[in-house]
């Protein structure tokens, strides 16, 4: 199976049933809509750094053609998976919730800002910690700013939140095992830690979730009248 078939094999069909079951409407477009750009310019220089350091990669005969350092079918994931995951939320998220407890707020900042350090550690260590020091330390502080914003609007939506992040993110596990096992791509033993689900690194665990984490946040905070008053 090629990059391009495992789209087709695994995300395009999710997402078109997620599309007819619930077209998205006004006012929540928008955001929908604008997630995968946010998605692809956040995470193209993170990919194409990965790719060049060899932390990743995709053998010969499996992608169509590079752009930089990263295959166009690796472009298109990352415009795809927003639209998946947030199809998803769509379904579930319902009417935005009254905002809970403010210190949420504190709380949540609190905690990223923990894990960006561990991540700017896990850098500077190098070697195995590689893969998931990249992860940290390029996507916790987005998670920073999101719970410093509106931590206590995500927590009110926490149902939302917790399902809209689990569910997608466990269906991409099981894709990426299906793809890891069949050489569409390979990670470097290298730059892991070694831990592994079921055959699937810890690290690509992580990235789903962290991915997932960042989109889902995005688009309920993006969807709260309260977040909207609180930007004018």
């Amino acid at each position: 199976m090629t990059y391009l078939e495992f789209h087709l094999a695994f995300i395009l069909p999710p997402l078109l049933l997620l599309l007819l079951l619930g077209r998205p409407r006004p006012p929540r477009l928008w955001a929908y809509l604008l997630m995968p750009l946010i998605a692809l310019l956040y995470t193209t220089p993170w990919d194409n750094y990965l790719v060049w350091r060899g932390v990743w990669g995709y053998p010969e005969g499996r992608v169509l053609l590079r752009l930089g350092y990263v295959p166009l079918e690796e472009y298109l994931f990352f415009v795809l998976q927003p639209l998946l995951t947030g199809a998803f939320l769509l379904r579930i998220a319902g009417p935005p919730p009254p905002p809970g407890p403010g210190v949420f707020r504190v709380l949540g900042g609190g905690g990223f800002l923990l894990l960006t350090a561990l991540g700017v550690l896990l850098l500077a260590l190098g070697g195995k910690a590689l893969y998931l020091g990249l992860i940290l330390a390029y996507f916790a502080p987005v998670f920073l700013l999101q719970w410093a914003f509106g931590g206590d609007l995500l927590w009110g939506w926490r149902r939302a939140l917790l399902l809209g992040v689990g569910l997608p993110t466990l269906y991409l596990w099981l894709a990426d095992l299906y793809a890891i096992r069949t050489g569409i791509w390979w990670i470097a033993p290298e730059y892991t830690l070694g831990p592994k689900a079921f055959g699937l690194p810890l690290e690509e665990m992580a990235f789903f979730l962290a991915t997932n984490l960042a989109v889902v946040q995005g688009l309920l905070l993006a969807w709260h009248p309260e977040a909207l008053r609180r930007l004018r």
